[in-house]
């Protein structure tokens, strides 16, 4: 797997045709991973984190080619930075500390009678989304670690700092037929343990919940400040 780094450029109209639209940008990353959607163990994934700078990562099973993402939205001079990221999955150990940020579309399936497939609806309410993560750490290889100095369970496990509820159109592609698709993308962060390294690195190359193709499902981890 190789994780990449792009830093774009809101005020390019290219990068706003991107920012815009989820199936748009799931396009154009599909196009630099080469549509390599990988062989189980790991697929493409992708996230922005919009800030004092944007930036566009991609986890993809192959090498990207991110050549025209870069020419037509990247800042002026930037290049993709992309790495190996099998020695940083091959590190997970039992009891590390890293502190997160992921992406997901936090959705429920309520049943819709004998026989029939139920129907995934988003969870809307901070409490609902913060709690669909809680629920499934062990699922994913880790627990949430409480932050010191917070008197606020809530706060000590994981924070929601973003969500977003892009609304766009997606092709079927078995009918000349278009849906009209709502995602509650939610972003969080926090500290974790790692509980099980096997579970966790499936969880980072496979992605978690749902929507993966439109900007979920991409957990990043880094070093957790000290101070």
């Amino acid at each position: 797997m190789f994780l990449t780094k792009i830093d774009l450029d809101p005020s390019r109209r290219l990068a706003r045709k991107y920012l815009g639209s989820p199936q748009v940008m799931h396009a154009v990353v599909m196009k630099a991973a080469g549509d390599d959607t990988g062989d189980g163990a790991g697929r493409v994934l992708w996230r922005v984190d919009p800030g004092a700078s944007t930036s566009l990562y991609l986890l993809t099973p192959s090498e990207p080619d991110c050549t025209q993402i870069v020419s037509d939205a990247g800042v002026h001079d930037s290049q993709a930075r992309t790495l190996d990221y099998s020695p940083f999955l091959n590190q997970l150990d039992t009891g590390q500390l890293w502190a997160f940020r992921l992406a997901a579309n936090p959705s429920r399936s309520v049943a819709q009678g004998p026989g029939k497939r139920g129907k995934r609806y988003g969870h809307v309410t901070v409490e609902q989304q913060r709690q669909w993560l809680i629920n499934r750490t062990l699922e994913y290889g880790f627990e949430l670690v409480r932050v010191e100095g917070k008197d606020d369970e809530a706060a000590q496990s994981v924070v929601i700092v973003r969500r977003e509820r892009p609304v766009f159109n997606r092709q079927r592609p078995d009918a000349e037929v278009r849906d009209r698709v709502t995602i509650n993308r939610t972003v969080y962060e926090g500290v974790l343990q790692v509980t099980d390294p096997n579970k966790l690195r499936h969880a980072l190359v496979a992605g978690i919940g749902r929507s993966k193709a439109y900007g979920c499902g991409l957990m990043t981890l880094a070093r957790v400040r000290r101070g």
